[in-house]
């Protein structure tokens, strides 16, 4: 139970450094980088809560919360190299 703590907290710690990235940061590219990465270490916490209270409902929405960053990230991508 201990190395769950020690992992949540590892977790936020690196959300919390990048949240510092995306708000330091100036290009389009650069903050959805960062936003990326606060987007998987969300979905990390989420998978290691579904350990700790041992409930495959936080697992399932873990895994829609990451397709649907992938997605996000996807179109963002396109966007930034070919315009609307």
């Amino acid at each position: 139970m201990m190395l769950y703590n020690i992992a949540l907290g590892l977790t936020g710690l690196g959300a919390v450094l990048s949240l510092a990235s995306l708000v330091k940061s100036r290009s389009l590219v650069e903050k959805m980088v960062a936003l990326d990465v606060i987007t998987t270490l969300f979905s990390a916490g989420l998978v290691l809560f579904s350990l700790i209270f041992d409930s495959s409902f936080l697992l399932d929405i873990a895994i829609v919360y990451a397709l649907l960053s992938f997605g996000a990230v996807f179109v963002v991508a396109r966007y930034q190299e070919r315009g609307l």
